[in-house]
C-alpha cells in the first residue's frame, strides 16, 4: 500500500498543477493605473552653465610658477610648514631618492636624473635619451614676499660628469607634480603608481 501511495501522490500532484483555468492567463481583467499627463512647468537645459566652466580647486592660486627656459621659479603661497609637507609629498610622488633632509635649514637633498623625470629607467632611455647626468640636487625653501620660494641647485657641481645642470628640470617636475597630483588632482581617475 505504501508503495502505491509513494507513486500515486506525485502523480496526483502533477495532474492537479497541470490544469489551470484561463482566467489566470488573461490579464485584461486586471485594473490598470490611470495615465496622467506630464506637464513641465520649468524648462531645463541639457547642460547647465556651471558644467561648461572648467573645474578648479580652491587651491588653484596656491602656486606661482614662471618659466623663462633658463631659470624657472616656483613659489608656494602658504605657510612654511605646509610648503615643506607639500614638497615632501611631491618628492615621494616623483619617486626621487631623498639623501638628506633638514627641516631647520629648510633643505632637502635628492638624487635626480632629469632624463627620467621621476620615472623608472628603461634600457633604451639610457642610450637614446641621456642628455643629463644623474646627480645630487639640493632643494631649498626660502621665504619670499609672495610665499615660500622653492630653489634647486646642484649639490656638487664640480662632480658633474657630463650634460648640463638639471635644476631647472627639477623645478618643472616639482611644479607639475604639485599642480597635477596634489592641488588639481582628478578624484575620478584611478591613481597611477
Amino acid at each position: 500500500m505504501s508503495k502505491y501511495l509513494l507513486l500515486g501522490l506525485p502523480a496526483l500532484l502533477f495532474i492537479g498543477c497541470a490544469d489551470t483555468s484561463d482566467r489566470y492567463r488573461d490579464l485584461h481583467e486586471l485594473e490598470m493605473p490611470p495615465v496622467l499627463p506630464i506637464e513641465h512647468t520649468h524648462t531645463q537645459t541639457a547642460v547647465a552653465a556651471d558644467d561648461l566652466k572648467p573645474k578648479t580647486s580652491a587651491l588653484t592660486d596656491l602656486l606661482a610658477f614662471t618659466d623663462d627656459e633658463q631659470k624657472p621659479s616656483l613659489i608656494i603661497k602658504t605657510r612654511p610648514d605646509r610648503a615643506w609637507e607639500m614638497l615632501i609629498v611631491a618628492i615621494k610622488l616623483c619617486n626621487l631618492d631623498v639623501l638628506d633632509k633638514n627641516r631647520e635649514d629648510n633643505r632637502i637633498q635628492v638624487r635626480y636624473d632629469p632624463d627620467r623625470k621621476g620615472k623608472e629607467a628603461r634600457p633604451l632611455d639610457m642610450i637614446f635619451n641621456n642628455d643629463y647626468d644623474e646627480a645630487d640636487y639640493t632643494i631649498t625653501l626660502k621665504e619670499d614676499v609672495l610665499g615660500i620660494a622653492v630653489l634647486t641647485a646642484l649639490s656638487k657641481p664640480d662632480e658633474l660628469e657630463f650634460g648640463d645642470d638639471g635644476s631647472a628640470e627639477l623645478i618643472r617636475l616639482l611644479h607639475k607634480t604639485i599642480n597635477e597630483k596634489i592641488i588639481n588632482r582628478d578624484k575620478t581617475k584611478p591613481e597611477e603608481d
